[in-house]
């Protein structure tokens, strides 16, 4: 299925990304008083409002090119109110897609959680025993049940 615009990761321009993801690296892991300029620099550019906080420990859970491409695609993340239940699969589908860049399955994610009012749908794709409460985190969803059970738990259930 093809999703919309409104519904698509942002297209980014690469080379501020690289600029950025270089920025984020001489930060992650720097010294406060050594990264300011960087920081300062970081934020003007991504036109965000970022600590040196925010920065630490970005390389032990993603590289920064990731992390940056989430960071940039925060705008694009908003509730529409007139998704489908067809465009909240394919999203979920993508998320489970292996062959799907973090950054993009991030987005998808971002996008299910925000435009589902059930907190804890992340757990249904990877902690589904804590979101059932019977602790099996083997079962695996699909795309369908997924979206299903969050819609049957949320407000806007039919």
């Amino acid at each position: 299925m093809e999703l919309r615009q409104e519904l698509m990761p942002p297209q980014l321009d690469e080379t501020r990304v690289v600029r950025l993801a270089a920025l984020a690296a001489e930060i992650d892991g720097g010294k406060r008083d050594e990264t300011a300029s960087q920081l300062a620099e970081f934020n003007r550019e991504a036109m965000t409002n970022l600590t040196f906080l925010d920065f630490q420990g970005i390389y032990g859970g993603q590289d920064h090119d990731t992390w940056v491409r989430k960071v940039l695609a925060g705008p694009y993340e908003y509730r529409l109110t007139d998704i489908t239940q067809s465009e909240l699969i394919e999203m979920a589908g993508r998320v489970m897609d292996a062959e799907i860049p973090e950054h993009a399955q991030y987005f998808w994610l971002k996008m299910l959680e925000l435009n589902i009012p059930d907190a804890r749908i992340s757990d249904l794709f990877f902690w589904p025993g804590e979101y059932f409460g019977d602790g099996d985190n083997s079962r695996e969803l699909t795309a369908e049940q997924i979206i299903k059970i969050a819609l049957r738990n949320s407000d806007l259930a039919d």
